[in-house]
């Protein structure tokens, strides 16, 4: 019997794609990998960070930090046995749209596309299918010196992040030795931009972090007394933004405001 996406009945969804990005501003993306066959089922974690108190007697109080980064975990299924047709999802356009909020996604999505389906049929085999799904999500690339960030688009969702970890489990072998049948259980982590983090954010609390920009007339202690309600913590700004001279900020520059705990 053929394996069918779980979306078939209703006329075919697109494939999911994964597209990489140099940096976790996702606006300059290099190639699209998209995949074989969708996944039937995924996992999502939500995550939060809490510190346990000693409290006077054997009970403890948990003091909330943060909330983590989420992550989600598909398994992605290489076939070249031909016992499983793709069905009828699509590769569908790269050009894709931002579908977490009612703002247009800027992204200028690379045109270059890569099939697994395309490799797994011209090699008869799913070794360098997976090899560039890994070289795409995993490997470090020349340029960067570092690996890629990942948006991944799905029907109606998408996650941006990095991939944690990923593996590889062959199932089947042609005459040669090369492996016919293959699942990639991988795990991504949420990865966003400190922009980002900040406008999620979008309040003036003092235990947040802030990006701001420098506009005319702004001075670090000014700007510390906006955000911190003092001009106090203009050194320590300073010394984390590793400005050299914080009495000289130029207009449109960023700076980075840490969260200050509170007293």
């Amino acid at each position: 019997m053929a394996l069918k996406d779980i979306f078939s009945p209703l006329g075919g969804l697109e494939k999911m794609k994964i597209t990489a990005f140099t940096d976790d501003t996702y606006e300059t993306s290099k190639e699209t990998f998209v995949v074989m066959y969708n996944p039937t089922a995924f996992s999502q974690e939500f995550k939060s960070k809490w510190i346990p108190e000693e409290g006077l007697t054997d009970g403890k109080q948990y003091q909330f930090r943060t909330l983590e980064s989420d992550s989600v975990t598909f398994e992605f299924l290489f076939d070249a046995t031909a016992a499983s047709p793709p069905g009828k999802d699509v590769p569908g356009d790269i050009n894709l749209n931002y579908l977490g909020s009612n703002k247009p996604n800027l992204d200028q999505i690379s045109g270059n596309k890569v099939s697994a389906i395309d490799l797994i049929n011209e090699d008869k085999h799913v070794d360098r299918a997976i090899r560039k799904f890994l070289d795409i999500t995993q490997n470090i690339q020349s340029d960067t010196h570092k690996p890629n960030y990942l948006q991944i688009n799905w029907g109606a969702f998408q996650f941006r992040g990095v991939l944690s970890g990923a593996t590889v489990n062959y199932k089947l072998f042609n005459s040669a030795g090369l492996p016919i049948r293959a699942t990639v259980s991988a795990n991504f982590d949420q990865s966003v931009s400190r922009q980002e983090q900040a406008a999620e954010a979008g309040r003036t609390s003092p235990d947040l972090t802030h990006i701001r920009v420098v506009k005319a007339g702004d001075t670090l202690p000014i700007m510390c007394l906006r955000i911190y309600g003092s001009p106090e913590f203009y050194l320590k700004v300073a010394e984390v933004n590793k400005l050299r001279n914080f009495r000289k900020l130029e207009v449109g520059q960023e700076v980075f405001f840490p969260p200050i705990a509170k007293s």
